[in-house]
């Protein structure tokens, strides 16, 4: 454990008709309203958690933000005590946020610097509210809760996956973007692509649009036919290997106007070379995340964490169990905060070293800048302590990506290679040594 480092900060305590009194049996929540930061981190230090409320359903954050007669510097040394990180790989003076985004769309965000609501197709049920721009805070989940939300980061990181029932989910449409490779490549080489036994016919309402159409109907086969079903055999594999666990219907019928045409053969395979084209296109051109598509099929999630975000708006889901409350705000939330909103971005959170480089990779190619004082944190699903990357560190990881990406890409301007090659790039960027480019 890292113990928590103060600075000496007992304030004599000053009464306030807003002030709370201290809390009996919630020792945390009285140590904040004495103005007594040491007393929080020993508190904090012995295991006592900052994210029980009192009676009055207030966390000690929300005491300290209640709190009027207090000075700047006393509130900031009581918020360092309560969120300073346990962890003894974090930085000296690391604090933890306190509101997280998680997105499949990082890179995106990172180019457009700002969270923005209802970007892509909406994705929600019956009792969602789209188009806004939702946060993970430390608030509680339901209102009965003692605490507030716990494994703050997991759910965000749940979010970042990219997951969803529909075909028009992040994580499927990355793998859809994956599988028309596939069937391009094996149409493009005159490979035979595997045939299933089901025969379904397509509604075709107009002949000149049967491309848009066809990928319409192509998108929703994949996604239910094979990214539901195991479509993770298809990451980590080549192209050709891919193909053996693909299967498109061996015949179909095309229905319009009450005439039925059936294709097989060269025909059905014209059909699928324009369906996949055309939902190629579509993805590429916006309705999938960039670094999904680079990672060839594979989601880079990331989650973005943020200092306090100021008056968030809270939208509750009935569940059978009980109603849960998430926080959003209505406009778009600029990564440098705002003076009314604040919230401004300190740390982005990758799942491995090698996600961290192909998001380095992404910057590179369409020319977009990590914000200079970026924290990364890069925290695995085996269990292991977090890493955590300052500034310097960055700088000499993106060093060394950029010496071995000049190596491979000749005279080309990224930009300018087509999205194998990039992919291909990206691949062998992977397979290095990546923790050997941390260090000077």
């Amino acid at each position: 454990m890292n113990p928590i480092r103060t600075t000496p900060s007992f304030i004599p305590h000053i009464h306030s008709p807003d002030a709370e009194e201290p809390t009996p049996g919630k020792p945390l929540h009285s140590a904040v309203v004495g103005r007594d930061s040491k007393a929080v981190a020993r508190l904090r230090n012995e295991g006592v958690r900052a994210n029980t409320l009192n009676a009055q359903g207030h966390s000690p954050l929300d005491v300290l933000d209640n709190m009027r007669d207090i000075d700047e510097r006393s509130r900031s040394s009581l918020r360092m005590a309560l969120l300073q990180s346990l962890n003894p790989t974090a930085p000296l003076g690391y604090a933890k946020p306190e509101a997280l985004h998680g997105t499949p769309w990082g890179l995106e965000i990172l180019q457009s610097g700002a969270l923005k609501g209802g970007v892509n197709d909406a994705k929600g049920g019956t009792q969602s509210l789209e188009g806004k721009v939702f946060f993970s805070d430390r608030t509680r989940e339901s209102a009965t809760d003692e605490t507030t939300r716990a494994d703050l980061r997991s759910k965000a990181r749940v979010y970042a996956a990219g997951k969803g029932m529909h075909p028009s989910n992040a994580y499927s449409r990355a793998l859809q973007h994956r599988m028309t490779q596939v069937i391009l490549h094996a149409l493009d080489n005159g490979k035979a692509i595997p045939t299933s036994n089901i025969k379904p016919s397509i509604e075709v309402n107009s002949h000149d649009q049967l491309h848009i159409e066809g990928a319409a109907w192509l998108q929703r086969l994949l996604h239910a036919g094979h990214i539901n079903s195991g479509g993770r055999k298809f990451l980590n594999a080549t192209l050709d290997e891919s193909l053996n666990s693909l299967k498109l219907p061996g015949s179909l019928a095309l229905k319009a106007d009450d005439q039925v045409k059936e294709l097989k053969g060269e025909e059905l395979n014209g059909f699928y070379h324009r369906a996949a084209s055309e939902l190629q296109r579509s993805l590429e051109n916006g309705k999938a995340p960039y670094l999904g598509l680079l990672n060839q099929g594979s989601i880079v999630p990331l989650v973005f964490g943020f200092e306090k975000i100021n008056n968030l708006s809270t939208h509750e889901i009935q569940y059978s169990s009980k109603t849960k409350q998430y926080s959003y705000q209505d406009g778009d939330h600029p990564l440098s905060g705002s003076p009314e909103k604040g919230g401004k971005l300190k740390e982005v959170e990758v799942r491995s070293l090698g996600d961290f480089a192909t998001l380095c990779l992404g910057c590179a190619i369409k020319g977009v800048e990590l914000p200079a004082d970026l924290l990364v944190r890069v925290k695995g699903q085996n269990g292991s302590k977090a890493q955590y990357l300052d500034a310097q560190k960055i700088a000499t990881f993106r060093q060394k990506l950029a010496a071995q990406v000049a190596e491979q890409a000749g005279e080309q301007p990224l930009p300018a290679l087509g999205l194998h090659q990039l992919q291909e790039i990206n691949s062998r960027l992977r397979a290095n040594d990546l923790s050997g480019w941390l260090k000077a």
